[in-house]
């Protein structure tokens, strides 16, 4: 089992291999790892073409910026890897932009909650608003949802259509799936002392 820091809301152990709706149980973690070298290096093999200067500073935004939103880093890594293959000009087919893939629509009324400033679809393309406004966004849907594994499912499907599948179809997708099984296996590279980052 791999010690997840999904939010504030929950601190889960999850299973290794995610099949039927399983139970989760809740430990206590006193202090996360440091994982700025380990996001460096997953971001090294995820998009070569970033120039060294820029991964470092993704991987110190992705670190902050989990941190503040009270997520482990190597989740949101493992979450940008999954959603724009770190691609900080990513643009989907449905509009989402940025290495988190947020719709402007959504980041607008996420920026306005959170009282950041709202600039227009362009923000989305600057790393720091971009993960920050997506981290806030997963924060809403786990508050409206309840359960961290089901707002993950509805960051992908939408709050509406993760509402109508319902908790144990929302959260068994295979979009949950991949960011899971790509978080366990960053947190395989992590040292063996998850308590004590010194």
């Amino acid at each position: 089992m791999g010690v997840v820091v999904l939010s504030g809301l929950a601190l889960l152990s999850l299973p290794r291999v995610l099949g039927e709706a399983q139970a989760v149980p809740e430990i206590l973690v006193t202090k996360p790892v440091h994982a700025l070298g380990t996001i460096y290096d997953a971001l090294s093999e995820c998009r070569e073409s970033l120039p060294e200067k820029r991964r470092w500073q993704i991987a110190e935004t992705i670190e902050r910026e989990a941190r503040r939103h009270g997520y482990d880093p190597l989740f949101v890594q493992a979450m940008i890897e999954i959603e724009s293959t770190c691609r900080p000009n990513a643009r989907s087919r449905m509009g989402a932009i940025g290495l988190i893939q947020v719709k402007p629509g959504t980041a607008r009324a996420v920026a306005e909650d959170a009282g950041l400033e709202w600039e227009g679809a362009h923000s989305l393309y600057d790393p720091d608003f971009n993960v920050r406004v997506g981290l806030h966004y997963l924060n809403q849907l786990e508050e409206r949802f309840g359960d961290p594994h089901t707002a993950i499912g509805a960051y992908n499907l939408g709050p509406t259509r993760a509402a109508r599948l319902g908790a144990t179809r929302a959260r068994s997708t295979r979009y949950v799936k991949k960011i899971l099984q790509r978080y366990e296996d960053l947190l395989a590279r992590q040292p063996d002392s998850v308590g004590d980052p010194t």
